[in-house]
């Protein structure tokens, strides 16, 4: 039976409102669920690699792989990815793939998000360009969730794209903590402005919740996945918890305690427990930006 709620549905729901923020833009991104395999993980062999050779998917018009993306060269990506997962889904890039393990490395590198620290760069150009990043990684996480789903593709590769998306969201608070104090408070669209910000801090609390739902999916991820999941958290939620509304930032702290109390998550309680740490250890939000 599939799930009519799922950490895919809440992520791609941040992404799609992730567009208000910061800018006073609105996105038009389509929030759709995808499916999610059926089976037990135990039972579900891991895909037959079938993704095509790096140069086929330059010819199909996806960036080069060996340079720094933007979030123009992911747009151009997902158009791509999009054409060829119509034709065969099988033929998405796939992780550590001898075939095509560059080209996926590059979508869900972190090194893509490194322009968004050049200060020398205009805020505004900057959050603009994070956006259309954020957006485009949205269209190809919806491709892989879908091809996941009709098992095409594995769980490594969702995995992959929940830390790619994770990642995202820690690059668009950073930036907006600094975009925030450029902000006129006499300027028209002011309110506006930070109640989309507002509104972003409340979706990133539904997307760090969802997450911490997923460790206890293992009928849908091995145990190695999941270990790596936890890393990408122990990476992220330290720069996205404080800039939770104050009850869900206890909230998330609590759900980690339980899991980690959790019989059930025997395997996983190192990493959890590591996790836990790295959240306890990061600032608590500054009480003017708790508005909740």
């Amino acid at each position: 039976m599939r799930s009519q709620i799922t950490p895919f549905s809440i992520l791609l729901l941040l992404l799609s409102l992730i567009g208000t923020t910061g800018c006073g833009q609105s996105s038009d991104t389509e929030v759709s669920e995808p499916p999610l395999p059926v089976a037990s993980a135990e039972k579900i062999a891991i895909p037959a690699d079938n993704s095509l050779p790096l140069k086929d998917y330059l010819v199909a018009g996806i960036p080069a792989h060996d340079r720094n993306w933007t979030g123009s060269d992911m747009e151009q990506a997902a158009d791509a990815l999009s054409e060829i997962a119509k034709q065969n889904a099988g033929q998405l890039p796939r992780y550590q793939s001898l075939q095509s393990g560059k080209l996926f490395d590059r979508i869900i590198a972190a090194d893509n998000l490194d322009q968004y620290q050049n200060q020398n760069s205009p805020i505004e150009v900057r959050v603009h360009e994070a956006i259309i990043l954020m957006q485009s990684s949205n269209r190809i996480l919806v491709l892989y969730a879908t091809a996941f789903a009709d098992q095409k593709v594995g769980d490594s590769e969702m995995i992959e794209m929940i830390g790619t998306t994770l990642r995202l969201s820690a690059a668009i608070v950073q930036l907006l903590d600094e975009f925030l104090p450029t902000l006129d408070e006499n300027d028209p669209t002011y309110s506006v402005r930070m109640e989309s910000l507002d509104n972003m801090r409340k979706n990133l609390a539904t997307v760090v919740i969802a997450n911490l739902k997923v460790p206890t999916e293992s009928h849908l991820y091995r145990t190695s996945e999941l270990k790596r999941l936890i890393g990408y958290m122990q990476d992220t939620y330290p720069v996205i918890l404080p800039a939770l509304p104050e009850a869900s930032r206890t909230e998330a702290l609590q759900r980690l305690r339980t899991l980690i109390e959790d019989p059930e998550m025997q395997p996983l309680q190192p990493e959890l427990k590591s996790l836990l740490t790295a959240v306890e250890k990061s600032p608590e939000q500054p009480e003017a930006a708790q508005q909740n």
